[in-house]
């Protein structure tokens, strides 16, 4: 009998804050505010966790967001 895993998913290792993304991605050329940050993780549906206090999500998945934002001219 197979058990199904309480997480259906593995956690990525690259798990930020929002706030430490967002300066990270002002070195860029291409500042996202953090309303686009949040905007990406809705649109694409990624997976967040609350750590004392603060939002963190994958780094990694934030940087293909922000790719995709820039290739299409939107920041």
């Amino acid at each position: 009998m197979a058990i199904e895993p309480l997480v259906p998913y593995s956690q990525p290792s690259d798990l930020m804050p929002l706030r430490e993304i967002y300066e990270l991605l002002k070195r860029t050329g291409h500042v996202a505010s953090l309303r686009d940050i949040k905007n990406w993780i809705r649109k694409d549906e990624l997976d967040t966790i609350r750590y004392r206090g603060n939002v963190h999500v994958s780094y990694s998945d934030i940087l293909l967001a922000h790719r995709d934002a820039v290739l299409a001219g939107d920041i």
